[in-house]
Protein backbone atom coordinates (compact mmCIF):
# COMPACT_ATOMS: atom_id res chain seq x y z
CA UNK A 1 0.00 0.00 0.00
CA UNK A 2 1.19 3.54 -0.64
CA UNK A 3 3.04 5.11 2.33
CA UNK A 4 3.88 1.73 3.92
CA UNK A 5 7.16 -0.29 3.57
CA UNK A 6 6.77 -3.93 2.68
CA UNK A 7 8.15 -6.50 5.18
CA UNK A 8 10.54 -7.77 2.47
CA UNK A 9 12.02 -4.29 1.90
CA UNK A 10 12.47 -3.69 5.65
CA UNK A 11 14.21 -7.04 6.03
CA UNK A 12 16.56 -6.22 3.13
CA UNK A 13 17.54 -2.88 4.64
CA UNK A 14 18.17 -4.52 8.03
CA UNK A 15 20.26 -7.27 6.41
CA UNK A 16 22.39 -4.73 4.51
CA UNK A 17 22.93 -2.77 7.71
CA UNK A 18 24.02 -5.87 9.64
CA UNK A 19 26.38 -7.05 6.90
CA UNK A 20 27.96 -3.57 6.69
CA UNK A 21 28.41 -3.45 10.46
CA UNK A 22 30.04 -6.90 10.50
CA UNK A 23 32.43 -5.92 7.68
CA UNK A 24 33.45 -2.77 9.54
CA UNK A 25 34.07 -4.74 12.74
CA UNK A 26 36.14 -7.32 10.88
CA UNK A 27 38.20 -4.59 9.21
CA UNK A 28 38.79 -2.88 12.57
CA UNK A 29 39.88 -6.18 14.14
CA UNK A 30 42.36 -6.91 11.31
CA UNK A 31 43.67 -3.34 11.53
CA UNK A 32 44.16 -3.58 15.28
CA UNK A 33 46.02 -6.88 14.97
CA UNK A 34 48.19 -5.55 12.13
CA UNK A 35 49.20 -2.58 14.26
CA UNK A 36 49.80 -4.56 17.45
CA UNK A 37 53.05 -3.62 19.19
CA UNK A 38 54.45 -7.14 18.71
CA UNK A 39 54.73 -6.41 14.98
CA UNK A 40 56.93 -3.39 15.61
CA UNK A 41 60.71 -3.48 15.52
CA UNK A 42 62.16 -4.29 18.95
CA UNK A 43 63.68 -0.84 19.43
CA UNK A 44 60.20 0.67 19.07
CA UNK A 45 58.44 -1.60 21.56
CA UNK A 46 59.54 0.52 24.51
CA UNK A 47 58.32 3.70 22.85
CA UNK A 48 54.92 2.19 22.16
CA UNK A 49 54.51 0.76 25.65
CA UNK A 50 55.76 3.95 27.20
CA UNK A 51 53.44 6.03 25.06
CA UNK A 52 50.45 3.90 25.96
CA UNK A 53 51.19 3.98 29.69
CA UNK A 54 52.38 7.56 30.10
CA UNK A 55 50.67 9.53 27.36
CA UNK A 56 47.20 8.01 27.25
CA UNK A 57 44.85 10.92 26.69
CA UNK A 58 47.71 13.39 26.29
CA UNK A 59 48.86 15.53 23.39
CA UNK A 60 52.17 15.03 21.58
CA UNK A 61 53.40 18.25 20.02
CA UNK A 62 55.98 18.55 17.21
CA UNK A 63 59.30 20.31 17.77
CA UNK A 64 60.29 23.91 17.20
CA UNK A 65 58.51 26.23 14.79
CA UNK A 66 56.31 23.35 13.63
CA UNK A 67 54.66 23.16 17.07
CA UNK A 68 50.88 23.04 16.93
CA UNK A 69 48.03 21.39 18.78
CA UNK A 70 47.80 17.68 18.04
CA UNK A 71 44.77 15.41 18.10
CA UNK A 72 43.95 13.55 21.30
CA UNK A 73 45.70 10.23 21.85
CA UNK A 74 44.48 7.09 20.09
CA UNK A 75 46.27 3.74 20.66
CA UNK A 76 45.64 2.46 17.12
CA UNK A 77 46.71 5.73 15.52
CA UNK A 78 49.66 5.83 17.90
CA UNK A 79 50.87 2.42 16.72
CA UNK A 80 50.70 3.29 13.05
CA UNK A 81 52.36 6.69 13.49
CA UNK A 82 55.22 5.19 15.48
CA UNK A 83 55.63 2.40 12.96
CA UNK A 84 55.85 4.90 10.08
CA UNK A 85 58.62 7.04 11.57
CA UNK A 86 57.58 8.26 15.02
CA UNK A 87 55.64 11.22 13.61
CA UNK A 88 54.12 13.24 16.44
CA UNK A 89 54.96 10.49 18.91
CA UNK A 90 58.59 11.38 19.18
CA UNK A 91 57.47 12.29 22.70
CA UNK A 92 58.04 8.62 23.53
CA UNK A 93 61.72 9.08 22.63
CA UNK A 94 61.81 12.17 24.81
CA UNK A 95 60.46 10.17 27.73
CA UNK A 96 62.95 7.36 27.17
CA UNK A 97 65.86 9.83 27.15
CA UNK A 98 64.53 11.41 30.34
CA UNK A 99 64.27 8.01 32.05
CA UNK A 100 67.84 7.09 31.11
CA UNK A 101 69.16 10.40 32.39
CA UNK A 102 67.19 10.63 35.63
CA UNK A 103 67.07 6.94 36.62
CA UNK A 104 70.26 5.70 34.98
CA UNK A 105 73.01 8.25 34.43
CA UNK A 106 72.55 10.72 37.28
CA UNK A 107 72.27 8.03 40.00
CA UNK A 108 75.15 6.12 38.37
CA UNK A 109 77.54 8.82 39.55
CA UNK A 110 76.62 7.79 43.10
CA UNK A 111 76.48 4.07 42.34
CA UNK A 112 72.69 3.82 42.66
CA UNK A 113 71.52 3.51 39.05
CA UNK A 114 68.36 1.52 38.35
CA UNK A 115 70.19 0.00 35.35
CA UNK A 116 72.67 -2.69 36.50
CA UNK A 117 76.18 -3.04 35.10
CA UNK A 118 76.88 -6.11 32.94
CA UNK A 119 79.31 -8.61 34.42
CA UNK A 120 81.50 -9.77 31.54
CA UNK A 121 84.45 -10.91 33.64
CA UNK A 122 87.46 -10.98 31.33
CA UNK A 123 86.26 -8.82 28.43
CA UNK A 124 88.86 -10.13 25.99
CA UNK A 125 87.84 -13.72 26.63
CA UNK A 126 84.16 -12.80 26.26
CA UNK A 127 84.90 -10.87 23.04
CA UNK A 128 86.58 -13.91 21.49
CA UNK A 129 83.93 -16.25 22.89
CA UNK A 130 81.23 -14.04 21.35
CA UNK A 131 82.73 -14.55 17.88
CA UNK A 132 84.19 -11.06 17.43
CA UNK A 133 87.32 -10.43 15.40
CA UNK A 134 89.23 -7.15 15.58
CA UNK A 135 91.11 -5.61 12.63
CA UNK A 136 93.22 -2.48 12.92
CA UNK A 137 94.87 -0.21 10.36
CA UNK A 138 96.09 3.37 10.11
CA UNK A 139 94.40 5.96 7.93
CA UNK A 140 94.50 9.74 7.44
CA UNK A 141 92.27 11.91 9.58
CA UNK A 142 88.82 12.31 7.91
CA UNK A 143 88.45 15.73 6.32
CA UNK A 144 85.16 16.47 8.11
CA UNK A 145 86.75 15.84 11.51
CA UNK A 146 89.82 17.88 10.62
CA UNK A 147 87.60 20.78 9.56
CA UNK A 148 85.53 20.37 12.73
CA UNK A 149 88.63 20.50 14.92
CA UNK A 150 89.91 23.61 13.17
CA UNK A 151 86.61 25.45 13.56
CA UNK A 152 86.29 24.30 17.17
CA UNK A 153 89.94 25.34 17.74
CA UNK A 154 90.93 21.80 18.67
CA UNK A 155 94.22 20.01 18.19
CA UNK A 156 94.56 18.38 14.76
CA UNK A 157 96.63 15.15 14.95
CA UNK A 158 99.62 15.22 12.61
CA UNK A 159 99.95 11.45 12.31
CA UNK A 160 97.52 8.88 10.92
CA UNK A 161 94.82 7.59 13.22
CA UNK A 162 93.62 4.14 14.15
CA UNK A 163 90.67 2.63 12.32
CA UNK A 164 89.42 -0.45 14.14
CA UNK A 165 86.90 -2.86 12.67
CA UNK A 166 84.99 -5.23 14.92
CA UNK A 167 83.46 -8.06 12.92
CA UNK A 168 81.17 -10.70 14.46
CA UNK A 169 82.47 -13.21 11.96
CA UNK A 170 82.59 -16.51 13.88
CA UNK A 171 79.99 -18.90 15.20
CA UNK A 172 79.62 -18.74 18.97
CA UNK A 173 77.86 -20.14 22.00
CA UNK A 174 75.55 -18.33 24.36
CA UNK A 175 73.17 -19.39 27.12
CA UNK A 176 70.94 -21.01 24.48
CA UNK A 177 73.63 -23.18 22.88
CA UNK A 178 75.60 -23.02 19.63
CA UNK A 179 74.69 -20.09 17.34
CA UNK A 180 75.53 -18.99 13.81
CA UNK A 181 77.59 -15.83 13.33
CA UNK A 182 75.53 -12.68 12.83
CA UNK A 183 78.02 -10.84 10.54
CA UNK A 184 77.50 -7.68 12.61
CA UNK A 185 80.07 -4.92 12.10
CA UNK A 186 81.20 -1.85 14.01
CA UNK A 187 83.72 0.42 12.26
CA UNK A 188 85.28 3.17 14.33
CA UNK A 189 88.11 5.66 14.43
CA UNK A 190 89.74 5.80 17.84
CA UNK A 191 91.67 9.03 18.37
CA UNK A 192 93.25 9.36 21.84
CA UNK A 193 94.91 12.61 20.68
CA UNK A 194 91.43 14.19 20.60
CA UNK A 195 89.82 12.03 23.31
CA UNK A 196 87.41 10.95 20.59
CA UNK A 197 85.69 7.88 19.15
CA UNK A 198 84.06 8.37 15.74
CA UNK A 199 81.85 5.54 14.49
CA UNK A 200 80.86 5.31 10.84
CA UNK A 201 79.50 1.77 10.38
CA UNK A 202 77.03 0.45 12.98
CA UNK A 203 75.43 -2.87 12.08
CA UNK A 204 74.40 -4.51 15.33
CA UNK A 205 73.93 -8.25 15.96
CA UNK A 206 70.28 -7.59 16.82
CA UNK A 207 69.57 -5.85 13.50
CA UNK A 208 71.40 -8.55 11.56
CA UNK A 209 69.40 -11.34 13.22
CA UNK A 210 66.16 -9.39 12.74
CA UNK A 211 66.93 -9.23 9.00
CA UNK A 212 66.66 -13.05 8.94
CA UNK A 213 62.95 -12.67 9.73
CA UNK A 214 63.46 -14.12 13.18
CA UNK A 215 60.48 -13.40 15.49
CA UNK A 216 61.14 -10.42 17.74
CA UNK A 217 60.84 -12.42 20.95
CA UNK A 218 63.42 -14.94 19.69
CA UNK A 219 66.18 -12.54 18.56
CA UNK A 220 67.90 -12.36 21.95
CA UNK A 221 68.51 -16.13 21.79
CA UNK A 222 70.62 -15.78 18.64
CA UNK A 223 72.94 -12.89 19.52
CA UNK A 224 76.29 -13.08 21.32
CA UNK A 225 76.65 -12.27 24.98
CA UNK A 226 78.73 -9.20 24.19
CA UNK A 227 76.62 -7.41 21.61
CA UNK A 228 76.02 -3.82 22.77
CA UNK A 229 77.85 -1.08 20.90
CA UNK A 230 78.70 0.71 24.16
CA UNK A 231 80.47 -2.36 25.59
CA UNK A 232 82.48 -2.95 22.43
CA UNK A 233 83.42 0.73 22.08
CA UNK A 234 84.55 0.91 25.70
CA UNK A 235 86.54 -2.31 25.45
CA UNK A 236 88.31 -1.06 22.31
CA UNK A 237 88.85 2.46 23.65
CA UNK A 238 90.35 1.05 26.86
CA UNK A 239 92.96 -0.78 24.80
CA UNK A 240 94.10 2.23 22.75
CA UNK A 241 93.84 5.07 25.30
CA UNK A 242 96.34 5.39 28.13
CA UNK A 243 93.63 7.02 30.21
CA UNK A 244 90.17 5.65 29.32
CA UNK A 245 88.57 8.29 31.53
CA UNK A 246 89.75 10.94 29.05
CA UNK A 247 86.98 10.03 26.58
CA UNK A 248 85.21 13.29 25.71
CA UNK A 249 83.69 12.98 22.22
CA UNK A 250 81.57 10.21 20.73
CA UNK A 251 80.55 10.78 17.12
CA UNK A 252 78.58 9.04 14.39
CA UNK A 253 78.88 9.72 10.66
CA UNK A 254 76.65 8.71 7.75
CA UNK A 255 73.58 8.00 9.90
CA UNK A 256 70.89 5.99 8.11
CA UNK A 257 68.97 4.54 11.08
CA UNK A 258 65.26 4.41 10.24
CA UNK A 259 64.30 6.12 13.49
CA UNK A 260 67.15 8.56 14.04
CA UNK A 261 67.45 9.98 10.52
CA UNK A 262 63.77 11.09 10.27
CA UNK A 263 64.09 12.56 13.76
CA UNK A 264 67.19 14.55 12.76
CA UNK A 265 65.53 15.65 9.52
CA UNK A 266 62.55 16.97 11.44
CA UNK A 267 64.81 18.89 13.82
CA UNK A 268 66.74 20.39 10.88
CA UNK A 269 63.52 21.53 9.24
CA UNK A 270 62.15 22.96 12.49
CA UNK A 271 65.34 24.76 13.53
CA UNK A 272 66.99 25.66 10.22
CA UNK A 273 64.19 25.35 7.67
CA UNK A 274 66.27 23.00 5.51
CA UNK A 275 67.92 19.60 5.57
CA UNK A 276 71.16 21.10 4.22
CA UNK A 277 72.88 21.93 7.50
CA UNK A 278 76.66 22.36 7.22
CA UNK A 279 78.84 22.62 10.30
CA UNK A 280 78.49 26.40 10.41
CA UNK A 281 74.71 25.96 10.85
CA UNK A 282 74.96 23.03 13.26
CA UNK A 283 72.34 22.50 15.96
CA UNK A 284 73.39 21.80 19.57
CA UNK A 285 71.17 20.64 22.43
CA UNK A 286 71.61 19.72 26.06
CA UNK A 287 69.27 17.43 27.95
CA UNK A 288 67.01 20.23 29.13
CA UNK A 289 65.42 20.29 25.67
CA UNK A 290 63.00 17.78 24.17
CA UNK A 291 65.26 17.45 21.13
CA UNK A 292 68.24 16.57 23.32
CA UNK A 293 66.21 14.02 25.30
CA UNK A 294 64.82 12.46 22.10
CA UNK A 295 68.30 12.04 20.60
CA UNK A 296 69.56 10.70 23.95
CA UNK A 297 66.72 8.16 24.02
CA UNK A 298 67.11 7.16 20.35
CA UNK A 299 68.74 3.90 19.19
CA UNK A 300 72.00 5.77 18.49
CA UNK A 301 71.94 7.71 21.75
CA UNK A 302 71.65 4.54 23.82
CA UNK A 303 75.40 3.87 23.52
CA UNK A 304 76.08 7.21 25.22
CA UNK A 305 73.63 6.30 27.99
CA UNK A 306 75.34 3.01 28.73
CA UNK A 307 78.84 4.49 28.56
CA UNK A 308 77.89 7.04 31.20
CA UNK A 309 75.96 4.55 33.34
CA UNK A 310 78.36 1.62 33.28
CA UNK A 311 81.61 3.59 33.48
CA UNK A 312 80.64 6.45 35.78
CA UNK A 313 83.43 5.43 38.15
CA UNK A 314 86.04 6.06 35.43
CA UNK A 315 84.47 8.88 33.44
CA UNK A 316 83.20 10.87 36.41
CA UNK A 317 80.29 13.29 36.28
CA UNK A 318 79.48 14.45 32.75
CA UNK A 319 76.93 16.78 31.15
CA UNK A 320 76.13 15.48 27.65
CA UNK A 321 75.45 17.81 24.75
CA UNK A 322 74.64 16.65 21.26
CA UNK A 323 75.46 18.48 18.04
CA UNK A 324 73.90 17.40 14.73
CA UNK A 325 74.53 18.58 11.18
CA UNK A 326 74.26 17.36 7.59
CA UNK A 327 77.09 18.45 5.29
CA UNK A 328 75.43 17.35 2.04
CA UNK A 329 77.48 15.92 -0.80
CA UNK A 330 80.46 15.12 1.42
CA UNK A 331 82.52 12.74 -0.73
CA UNK A 332 79.59 12.75 -3.20
CA UNK A 333 77.45 10.76 -0.76
CA UNK A 334 74.43 13.05 -0.79
CA UNK A 335 73.08 13.30 2.76
CA UNK A 336 75.70 12.69 5.43
CA UNK A 337 73.82 12.99 8.71
CA UNK A 338 76.32 13.44 11.54
CA UNK A 339 75.98 13.49 15.32
CA UNK A 340 78.62 14.13 17.97
CA UNK A 341 78.18 13.92 21.72
CA UNK A 342 80.29 16.22 23.85
CA UNK A 343 80.55 14.53 27.25
CA UNK A 344 81.43 17.65 29.20
CA UNK A 345 83.27 17.07 32.50
CA UNK A 346 82.12 18.96 35.55
CA UNK A 347 83.09 22.67 35.50
CA UNK A 348 84.20 22.50 31.85
CA UNK A 349 82.73 24.33 28.86
CA UNK A 350 81.19 22.75 25.77
CA UNK A 351 83.31 22.57 22.62
CA UNK A 352 80.88 23.02 19.75
CA UNK A 353 78.98 26.22 20.32
CA UNK A 354 75.95 27.46 22.20
CA UNK A 355 72.95 25.35 23.05
CA UNK A 356 69.82 26.07 20.99
CA UNK A 357 67.18 28.14 22.70
CA UNK A 358 63.50 27.33 22.53
CA UNK A 359 61.95 29.09 19.48
CA UNK A 360 59.56 31.92 20.14
CA UNK A 361 55.92 30.99 19.71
Amino acid sequence: MPGHSSPLRSSSVLLIFLVTALLLLAHAFRYARRTDSHSLPTQLSFFVENGISKFNGSVAVPFGRQAQAANSFSPIHHYTRVKRALGEDRQCLVEKGKQYWEKGVLPAFDGKSEFPNPNFGNSETVLEGSGWTSFEELEPLPKWWKDTLKKAKGKVPKSDIRKIILDQSHDFENDFGAQTRTSAQYYGRYIPQNNAVLMYVVRSPRSKVAARQVPQDEIFKQIPRMNQLSDLVWFTWSRVAENPGSLRYYGLEGITNAIVKPLMLEIFQARRGTSDVPWDKRVTFDLSSDEGKALFGSPLGVAVNWLLIHHAGVLGRREPRVTIWNPKNTNNLGDNFCMIWDLIPKKKKGSFGKVEKEPKT
